[in-house]
């Protein structure tokens, strides 16, 4: 796709200087430069309160497969994950996910050629409102969240309309680190893709997803991530991605933005499916083939981690970029070499949608545990520490292999996290104490890959590094 020069020749006069001005600063974050301030960035405290729920906890206590514990490697950190995960945690509020959800179900139908003009129905007034809940952030967020709107031309059934990617940032205080984006589509739709005012409430597909992603965009622009978080409430989605391809056409690639990963929220709020089956205790995590591609070595990343915190919800792991026939916003940065993944409910209920989509099948409680422990995903992927570079695996004699890599400056400790032969996700690790970066052992001859993550001060385990070949 070709560069963008310019962005004036589609961008409002009155919405050109705010967005270059954003713009200016994510690139700025993303290469180097510093546009900060002298002031501290904003950080969260503690919260004194008493709850029944348990602090999250990492499994750290593991020894090196096929050998005994010892004093230095059984446990690298015996205190719980730090307070600021647990406060932030708490913070999502099941109340404010119903009224989300309730407020874009009443703009009756969200379809790309509805009315832009209503001031209470239609895409329009859908995407006015979306962007004064960015603005309320950026105003409660002393400065560290911006949002500003992208404007594209979209095209179906032979009518072209204007219309809005809400975008807000989060800027993260390490340069040269790539960004992470979180993405929901906002629009809906009824069975007859081309009715644009029959009732479409897609409370679940996708207010479920927008909803979540508000409550994440306010609850974590209270603190200064290490990585730059982009959040992205698409348009045009159920129209061929034309929102999200936009957007990555005209600022990802256009603007050069480096990007680590692309999470796409989309559909997570039913815990049923039309026969009555329940699962309240997963989420399903789809990536594209092969097993070594970018985004399925993001997805056991995120599997990983997943499994190491005690998140509300864990994944089901799923070989395919998406449900057979079916498609989502994670596509379009697939697609251009961009790592992408799609995180959806583990049951559906395929009947009541498109037009029967409706607030009473929502289950708010399942709802608030999806979006916390996405919440914990972002968090451990945007504030942990780097992984460590340059990890190398030798043969050594009768077998044997001797693992190194090198330090990451503030490491609390490490997590090796290894792959057996043919297995499509991690499935052994162990703990590795901040002075010891180098491993002797015959164990690890039945495993395929290795990658290892950093833990920083509060106990958060950070991105795996790329996994790296056991010869």
């Amino acid at each position: 796709m070709q560069a963008i020069d310019k962005v004036s020749w589609y961008i409002p006069a009155m919405r050109s200087k705010l967005i270059l001005s954003c713009l200016f600063v994510l690139v700025a974050a993303l290469t180097g430069c510093n546009l900060t301030s002298d002031d501290a960035p904003p950080t969260l405290m503690p919260q004194a309160r008493i709850t029944d729920e348990p602090l999250p906890t990492l499994g750290y206590s593991t020894p090196v497969p096929g050998q005994e514990a010892t004093a230095t490697s059984s446990v690298v950190s015996a205190a719980p994950v730090g307070a600021q995960l647990y406060a932030l945690l708490n913070e999502v509020s099941q109340d404010r996910l119903y009224n989300h959800v309730a407020r874009l179900q009443g703009f009756y139908t969200r379809h790309v050629n509805s009315s832009q003009t209503s001031e209470t129905e239609g895409v329009g007034a859908a995407a006015r409102w979306l962007y004064s809940e960015f603005q309320q952030i950026q105003n409660d967020s002393q400065g560290n969240f911006q949002a500003f709107t992208h404007p594209f031309t979209a095209f179906h059934n032979g009518v072209q309309t204007n219309q809005q990617n809400i975008v807000g940032i989060i800027n993260g205080t390490l340069p040269n680190t790539p960004a992470i984006v979180i993405g929901a589509h906002y629009d809906s739709r009824t069975d007859d893709l081309n009715d644009s005012s029959g009732f479409a409430p897609g409370a679940v597909d996708n207010g479920s997803g927008v909803a979540a992603m508000l409550e994440m965009a306010r609850v974590l622009s209270t603190i200064r991530p290490r990585t730059t978080m982009i959040f992205v409430l698409f348009a045009a989605e159920e129209v061929n991605r034309q929102g999200s391809r936009k957007f990555v056409a005209d600022y990802i690639i256009g603007y050069n933005i480096p990007i680590k990963l692309m999470i796409n929220i989309d559909t997570i709020g039913s815990n049923n499916d039309a026969q009555g089956n329940i699962n309240d205790r997963e989420l399903r995590i789809f990536s594209a083939p092969p097993a070594e591609s970018a985004s399925r070595q993001m997805a056991r990343m995120i599997d990983f981690i997943i499994d190491n915190y005690s998140t509300d919800l864990k994944l089901i792991f799923v070989e395919d970029i998406d449900r057979e026939g079916r498609f989502g916003d994670h596509f379009s940065f697939h697609e251009v070499g961009i790592p992408a993944i799609r995180i959806i409910e583990a049951l559906e209920d395929t009947p009541r949608r498109e037009g029967r989509d409706t607030i009473e099948y929502v289950e708010f409680d399942y709802l608030r545990r999806s979006t916390r422990t996405i919440i914990t995903t972002v968090l451990a992927l945007s504030d942990g520490m780097p992984p460590p570079d340059n990890i190398v695996i030798r043969l050594g004699e009768d077998n044997s292999h001797r693992l190194v890599w090198e330090p990451v400056e503030g490491a609390t400790g490490y997590i090796v996290a290894l792959r057996s032969r043919g297995a499509i996700t991690f499935d052994d690790q162990f703990p590795a104490p901040p002075g010891q970066t180098a491993w002797d052992c015959t164990c690890f001859a039945p495993f395929q890959s290795i990658a290892v993550a950093a833990l920083n001060e509060n106990g958060i385990m950070g991105p795996l590094s790329e996994e790296v070949r056991v010869p």
